[in-house]
């Protein structure tokens, strides 16, 4: 390892310090900036180039069962796009759902250190793990779903908050996890029945507990066990027109827990549940009811997702609404249902 080192002649971006866009030199000592190093270091010269603390993607599916699944679905996407070995690198392809070490090099020359894998099912996160472990040079971790397993949702139902903190604090220990992800709560479970679950205040088929306490039980949960991220929650109704109600009453849901410092729930890919309007031919924005919200609650943090224009692949847990989308599109589809966790969907 490089004891010193000096980064000159850069634009540096540093938002936590409020350097915004000066030329200055960065010195870094023993992994850690410093002050100053030795003029006889290693130097770096970063004229016309950006300097910036290395990029987190908080929700990237990189890894995993139905990434898997992606990959087997469109052998197209690999053909497209080969990532060919060079001196320093391996060879990989994938386009929209790349191989493992073409995620990792990608992700690198983008600028990012840490990426976080979003949703695996605790009964297949051996299998994520692998995935993670055959990513090169970016850190990794992984969100293990909770939203609409049978053993959270028996206890929640009974308010048995103690029992689902330490069974939790077991899965998350056992599958190696990072924080707790809700996915559709209750939804999934009811679509396995044929249903579709919109408000949260529906109750789930054959556990008579809602969206509601699904996600308020597992805040006091993530609460109690003093987890490094709030709950990370894909609400429900996601794709539908009008479901900006759903984000915002979701975000409501859990108000009074907080009582200060960071953040208690995170929603996620919010331009997928912003939409106004009471059907597809008055479609609209709900981002600035959405954002006004925001702004006037510290309990809640969001970010926005990505929409990739053209030949893509998408996957979610949520089911129902892949299986929506499918509807719509014709294009190819799968859907797995993992025993009494959770269940996906992957389509293009």
């Amino acid at each position: 390892m490089i004891s010193e080192l000096a980064i000159i002649n850069g634009t540096v971006f540093d938002p936590l310090n409020n350097i915004r866009g000066e030329k200055k030199d960065i010195f870094i000592r023993d992994g850690k900036i410093v002050g100053s190093v030795r003029r006889r270091c290693r130097k770096i010269d970063a004229s016309g180039m950006v300097v910036m603390p290395g990029g987190v993607d908080l929700h990237s599916h990189i890894a995993g069962s139905k990434v898997n699944s992606g990959r087997l679905l469109r052998p197209e996407d690999h053909r497209q796009d080969v990532e060919p070995k060079t001196r320093h690198t391996l060879s990989g392809v994938g386009h929209s759902v790349p191989s493992t070490r073409t995620t990792g090099y990608r992700y690198a020359r983008m600028g990012y250190t840490t990426v976080f894998e979003p949703a695996t099912p605790p009964l297949k996160t051996r299998h994520t793990h692998e995935e993670l472990n055959s990513t090169p040079i970016i850190d990794k971790a992984c969100f293990p779903l909770f939203g609409n397993n049978w053993f959270v949702m028996e206890y929640l139902r009974d308010e048995k908050i103690k029992e689902c903190a330490a069974y939790v604090a077991w899965m998350l220990k056992a599958t190696k996890g990072y924080a707790i992800k809700i996915v559709d709560p209750g939804g999934v479970e009811v679509w396995g029945w044929g249903k579709f679950l919109r408000g949260l205040d529906e109750t789930v088929t054959n556990f008579d507990v809602t969206p509601r306490q699904i996600i308020r039980g597992l805040c006091k949960v993530n609460k109690f066990l003093n987890l490094p991220h709030p709950i990370h929650v894909h609400t429900n109704n996601l794709g539908n027109p009008g479901n900006y109600l759903t984000t915002i009453q979701t975000m409501d849901a859990v108000k009074d827990l907080y009582d200060g410092g960071k953040p208690i729930i995170h929603i996620t890919h919010v331009q997928f549940t912003g939409f106004s309007g009471s059907s597809w031919i008055n479609l609209g924005s709900g981002a600035p009811e959405i954002a006004d919200y925001v702004n006037k609650h510290s309990h809640v943090s969001i970010d926005l997702g990505q929409v990739v224009f053209g030949d893509t692949t998408t996957m979610t847990a949520d089911g129902p609404f892949q299986y929506f989308l499918h509807r719509i599109s014709g294009n190819k589809w799968v859907n797995l249902d993992v025993e009494a966790e959770t269940g996906s969907g992957i389509g293009l």
